[in-house]
């Protein structure tokens, strides 16, 4: 057994504190317990103590020695004088070890018996060991002139008297003495008593000749006999290696010789004692982390516990969340998110809370029992949208009409369509048929293939409408010569201008009447354009040709680029009887999915073949439908699902390859996953957050690159301890010294990131707080993980499968000996002076960037580019603006979007297009938000409230009347409110309700919508109410096209009866810019908010007067709420981005405890925070939602990188070119693989379909790139230039 065969059972001292200081000691030189040594030894002769530096070596150990390094040099070492000896003297004492052995052999060549023990491992390596410190030991003895030929120090007992120690301890070198008196400052302190070192004082010397090794074989037994992957490793801490430097030369010829006392084996027990430090809370008595022991002691049982928690805390979640999650979705549907305490949500939910409550309460008593007829309700669309291929336009070429035409004849042509189509119910029956037609399609084919064409009139139409007075006259008339409305707003009307205007009317709609597309295509299609572009000048006649054709269509531009046209599906399939809510939905769902079924079997197909762009030469043809409109997002999102699926695999073979175990590659690919589950798990059961956001998906990317990141540094630190001698005494040693490097810097990091996560608490919109608070809680799991799981499986790794990493072993190969910790020992006792050569890219940065950045030159170069770069990027982010359209759901590309894109752009608010209904009521209440917080319920938004003294009185309801009357016709509202046959669309049940009054019924609608009962008593009594109201809302309306809707149905917002009472009344008027489809900019929409909100001040004093209580004006599409949130998204933005940059800082100068040091790191974060915005707004980003997320969350991203080069930077030694080295060459390659991982798993998310992740792996290569940009070549740079000293201790800011 010789010497080596015991260092790993050496602590150093367990000095964690001051890995820095402990680097300066070799494996070979102990100098800890060689002052434990000198501290005992109290007393050897002065004469053998003096002038001892001085003394020349003996002959025979020179020549001794010279033997060896003639081996070394490949001398014949025969001439050597081989006089080595060995001694073993064993010691048994029931209050010691029993087990306890003093080894004593010369020249470092190990005991027959023991060489030739087949468990005496690595021999080779242990000799190669040996004459490496024969090597150093000569050289540091030719430097000197001094003896010190030894193995180790020679281990004295303290001599008889204190006198003899005084003595002993003059002759001894400043250190030493030093050292000594530290030493027996803390022997004295910690025992209490002189005496007791007095009376070891007294025990006989012993002389060991080269080399002393103290170990108890019951350990060395335990070492080799490991049977189980929980071994025992602690039993390394029982051996201990002696210090060279205080070798007694005189001892080299001498025996050895045992003091006899039972005193003897519990003195080598005091000296191992004195070795230790009390122990704490989280370390034990040699510095090593508890949690690091209990780890290596069980590694495979805490591996399995935590893989276990992890399956089991999935299972609870699948149990407790996703099985009882409406229809399977756990995601809360993205609807009503705004700031509930803005005025515009408040006023939003003051009335949809309130009509949601009272359309409930009457719905029993007014539509139970009524029968909806079969498909007479529009249940689905299918849009088709054209673009041309020619200048021409899309009704240029008789090819290009035809070509859409195709389109409608996929349904039109087919005799199943009318089993599905919405029927028309206006038009009487034909003769001998008892079936309805399908309604006509809505697009501008209907006059290209008209059942008749009159080329004259429309010829006379032409001319007529060419002179612009004409155009003008004509839409003052038409409402009272054609409508016969509002003549009395008509003033100075002569007889002749009512003439020339009824037979333009009539010419008009003679011509209109056969636009049925049930003729052949017109001859002269240039006529039939050019008769539309002078229709839709004309009000009342606009509604019929304005909606196919695109904005840029006029008299004078004839020509349309785009065109759209609308297919309409109807519902119920079967006559239905009006039941409960859920049973209305369950029929409609199950209509639905026969509808759905229907259009794959028989049309799908030939959709696909007419949107083929080589179908038609002269056109693009696009579509969408609701009912199939799922599964084409389906499709979309399972293949973007696959691409970000190759960033997963990316990241899982990265991990492989830098850590060069499979095993440790699927454990970090299973702790990144399972941090999803698990922090999910706490996010939706402990918290009991009920919201969860869409957005939340995103935290499966933001773990893959954090927790790819974390791998790294943790597997970097594993890799670099072997390159420090005193870690490698044993595994609970080295793996301290890691835990304690990547924890704290992980931590550093990982609190940063989920700090910036948390920042977005500050905006109010629920669905990105939900986002901030999971993220947060999923990075937390991660680093928890990182620092349990995959630390376990590290040890697991270590014991089992690193050595044979390089064959691929990848299960159970039964537990390693010798150790790679051993193994790693060896190679540096071997290697002896010469410095480990590390892995290449390790080197590189230690070497090759780190000298790169410390040349001044490099660093002008660098503060050069920065500064011109952040001057662009600068300019450039202030240009950053909230989006000013709607936020694109999938590549522009992509046919779908581009439909979308086509309809939102390039049309305007046509006719027969939806308008935004604005509301304005009387009757409530702002609505009780009290107790509302919808992270917690996401269904509660308050209570509504409404007026006590509400008063639906005569006075009231004539004051409603009149604002209708004005909206509809009063001029300074024409570019305000949609326009309808030249009246403002506005929905006043008022009017059918006082026609209703007077007549019993609505079979007279001329009657209704002339007005003719205003010079009537048509007010109702409100004692009355509660005996019309039932029978008025289940009549058939007045104002619906097909005749089939009810005033119920028609006014369900507007009417606020609840069953028993009129709880409030509303006027509506749709908005002629604002659509409840699509996004504006905030701009386009706050200017008609204004506008709106300026017309309810001017009417609620009189109005409130009436009616009691003050007007509530809101939307009920979130397009008010959705305009505030566009300013949210901008304040947010900018203080979560700053908000996050200033935690950053705290947490740096926290952590380094340098104010200069955690200052320009903060400054590195702000670089990236701005060029990140720059290049978003060079691509031509808006600040939309995605996009204040992002920002929002970059300071936690781009610290990553800076704080771990800050914090090597901080915890080296030297002076700032050597901390730099340091830093570069300790966390460069870890720094690097992290911004590797992430860039390269952000890649495949550029060709994802769905925008949300395209952006985000834009937005995450891009920070990624910056942040190690920065942190590299900036904030390393400008450590280098200042040179700023740090202090080693006390206060370092």
């Amino acid at each position: 057994m010789n010497l080596e065969d015991n260092l790993w059972q050496d602590k150093y001292g367990g000095d964690e504190q001051n890995p820095s200081e402990r680097s300066r000691r070799s494996i070979a030189s102990q100098s800890h317990l060689a002052d434990t040594t000198a501290g005992r030894t109290a007393s050897r002769s002065n004469s053998g103590n003096k002038n001892r530096s001085n003394r020349l070596d003996p002959p025979d150990v020179e020549h001794d020695r010279s033997h060896h390094r003639s081996s070394r040099r490949g001398q014949d070492p025969s001439a050597a004088d081989d006089t080595s000896a060995y001694y073993r003297r064993r010691r048994n004492h029931t209050s010691a070890d029993p087990g306890m052995e003093i080894v004593v052999h010369r020249s470092g060549i190990d005991p027959p018996d023991l060489r030739n023990n087949p468990r005496d491992i690595g021999s080779s390596a242990i000799e190669q060991s040996l004459n490496a410190r024969r090597k150093r030991t000569g050289n540091r003895r030719k430097a000197s002139g001094s003896f010190k030929d030894t193995e180790l120090a020679k281990l004295r007992i303290p001599a008889h008297s204190a006198d003899e120690s005084s003595a002993a301890a003059s002759s001894e070198k400043p250190n030493a003495k030093k050292r000594r008196k530290r030493k027996n400052e803390i022997s004295s302190s910690s025992n209490g008593s002189t005496a007791s070192k007095a009376d070891r004082a007294t025990r006989k010397s012993i002389n060991f000749n080269e080399n002393v090794t103290i170990y108890s074989a019951a350990s060395q037994a335990s070492h080799y006999d490991v049977s189980d992957n929980d071994s025992d490793y602690s039993s390394h801490d029982e051996r201990t290696d002696l210090d060279e430097d205080n070798f007694d030369e005189n001892a080299v010829d001498e025996d050895v010789s045992f003091d006899e006392s039972e005193n003897y084996s519990r003195e080598l027990v005091d000296i191992n004692d004195d070795r230790t430090k009390e122990s704490s809370l989280f370390s034990d008595e040699h510095g090593n982390l508890k949690a690091v022991n209990f780890v290596i002691h069980r590694p495979c049982t805490i591996f399995s516990f935590l893989i276990a928690i992890c399956l089991f805390l999935t299972l609870l979640l699948n149990i407790l969340v996703f099985r009882t999650a409406e229809n399977g979705n756990p995601f809360t549907v993205p609807v009503n998110e705004f700031d509930i305490h803005d005025i515009r949500s408040i006023q939003y939910d003051s009335l949809r809370l309130a009509r949601d409550e009272v359309v409930e309460s009457r719905k029993a008593s007014v539509y139970d029992g009524q029968t909806v007829l079969k498909q007479s309700e529009l249940a689905d669309v299918a849009y088709w949208v054209f673009e041309s291929e020619t200048p021409n336009g899309l009704f240029g070429s008789p090819e290009s009409i035809q070509a859409m035409k195709d389109a409608y004849d996929i349904f039109y042509q087919d005799s199943g369509f009318k089993n599905y189509c919405q029927l028309d119910y206006r038009a009487p029956l034909a003769n001998n048929s008892s079936e309805r037609e399908c309604s006509k399609p809505l697009t501008p084919l209907l006059m290209y293939y008209p059942s008749s064409w009159d080329e004259e009139k429309a010829s006379a139409v032409i001319e007529a409408l060419k002179v612009s007075e004409n155009v003008d006259l004509f839409n003052n008339l038409a409402l009272c010569v054609i409508r016969g409305l509002y003549c009395e707003l008509v003033p100075n009307i002569t007889f002749q201008d009512q003439v020339w205007a009824a037979q333009l009317g009539g010419m008009i709609s003679n011509i209109t009447s056969t636009w049925d597309m049930s003729g052949s295509l017109v001859s002269n299609i240039t006529q039939v354009t050019e008769l539309a572009s002078y229709l839709i000048q004309v009000d009342i006649f606009k509604g019929l040709v304005d909606f196919g054709f695109d904005k840029g269509f006029s008299s004078e531009n004839p020509v349309s680029q785009y065109s759209r046209g609308v297919v309409f599906w109807g519902g119920p399939l079967e006559d239905r009887v009006s039941g409960s809510e859920a049973a209305e939905k369950d029929a409609d769902d199950s209509d639905g999915e026969k509808r759905k079924e229907f259009i794959k079997s028989n049309y799908l197909s030939d959709m696909n073949n007419q949107a083929n762009s080589g179908t038609h030469r002269t056109i693009n043809s696009y579509y969408f439908m609701t009912a199939i409109i799922g599964d084409t997002i389906l499709a979309i999102v399972t293949q973007d699902a696959l691409l970000a699926i190759f960033s997963f695999i990316f990241v899982f073979f990265w991990i492989r390859i830098n850590t060069q175990s499979w095993f440790l590659a699927f454990v970090g690919l299973f702790e990144i996953f399972f941090s999803i589950p698990v922090a999910w798990f706490i996010f939706t059961v402990i918290f009991q957050i009920k919201y969860f956001a869409t957005l939340n998906s995103l935290a499966i990317f933001v773990v893959a690159a954090i927790g790819a990141d974390d791998i790294f540094i943790f597997m970097d630190a594993y890799k670099q301890s072997q390159y420090h001698p005193e870690l490698l005494g044993d595994l609970s040693t080295r793996m301290s010294w890691v835990y304690r490097r990547t924890g704290v810097a992980m931590a550093i990091t990982s609190a940063t990131t989920c700090a910036a996560f948390l920042c977005t608490l500050i905006t109010p919109l629920t669905s990105i707080q939900s986002f901030g608070i999971f993220a947060a809680v999923v990075i937390f799991i991660d680093y928890v993980l990182v620092m349990s799981l995959f630390c376990t499986a590290v040890v697991i790794y270590h014991q089992r499968f690193e050595s044979t990493a390089k064959y691929g072993c990848c299960c159970p190969c039964g537990v390693q000996s010798p150790t790679p910790t051993e193994k790693a020992r060896f190679a540096l006792e071997a290697n002896g002076d010469t410095d480990m050569k590390r892995d290449r890219v390790s080197e590189f940065f230690r070497h090759r960037v780190a000298k790169f950045v410390q040349v001044p030159f490099h660093r002008l170069v660098f503060g050069l580019i920065f500064v011109v770069w952040m001057s662009v990027a600068l300019w450039q982010a202030l240009k950053l603006e909230p989006t000013k359209e709607n936020e694109q759901f999938l590549n522009e590309n992509h046919p779908l979007q581009k439909s979308i894109t086509i309809l939102n752009e390039q049309f305007e608010t046509a006719n027969d297009d939806l308008g935004l209904k604005v509301y304005y009521a009387w009757g409530l209440e702002e609505v009780s938000r009290d107790g509302v917080n919808r992270l917690l319920d996401p269904e509660n938004f308050g209570r509504p409230n409404y007026v006590k003294n509400f008063d639906f009185n005569q006075q009231c309801q004539s004051d409603l009347l009149a604002f209708c009357d004005d909206l509809k016709t009063n001029p300074k509202y024409k570019e305000l409110i949609k326009r309808r046959e030249g009246l403002g669309a506005v929905y006043c049940f008022v009017e059918e309700l006082a026609a209703y009054n007077i007549k019993g019924n609505l079979s007279d609608c001329e009657y209704v919508k002339k007005g003719a009962f205003k010079n009537e008593t048509w007010q109702v009594d409100p004692a009355s109410l509660s005996a019309i109201i039932p029978n008025f809302l289940a009549q058939k309306t007045c104002f619906d096209e097909e005749g089939i809707e009810t005033i119920g149905s028609r006014y369900s917002t507007e009417i606020g009866w609840d069953g028993s009472s009129l709880r409030y009344a509303a006027i509506a008027a749709e908005s002629d810019v604002l659509s409840p489809f699509g996004q504006v900019a905030e701009s386009v929409t706050r200017k008609e908010y204004d506008q709106f909100v300026q017309i309810a001040s001017e009417v609620d004093d009189i109005i409130s007067t009436s009616c009691g209580g003050n007007v509530i004006t809101t939307d009920l599409d979130e397009k008010f709420v959705f305009m505030n949130n566009q300013n949210i998204y901008v304040k947010s933005a900018l203080q979560s981005s700053w908000l996050g940059v200033t935690i950053a800082f705290i947490v740096l100068l926290l952590s380094t405890r340098v104010f200069h040091i955690a200052f320009f790191a903060s400054v590195s974060i702000i670089c990236v925070l701005i060029s990140v915005i720059a290049v978003m707004v060079m691509l031509g980003w808006f600040l939309g939602s995605i996009e204040s997320i992002l920002i929002a969350i970059i300071a936690g991203f781009s610290v990553d990188y800076v704080v771990h080069l800050a914090h090597a930077y901080e915890v080296a030694k030297g002076d700032t070119y050597e901390r730099i080295t340091e830093a570069f060459g300790d966390l460069g390659i870890s720094v690097f693989n992290g911004m590797i991982t992430s860039v390269v798993a952000s890649l495949p998310l550029f060709f994802c379909q769905l925008q949300f992740f395209a952006k985000f792996g834009t937005f995450l290569c891009l920070t990624i790139m910056f942040s190690w940009i920065f942190a590299n070549f900036g904030f390393m740079s400008v450590l280098a230039t200042l040179k700023i000293p740090l202090k080693e201790k006390g206060c370092r800011l």
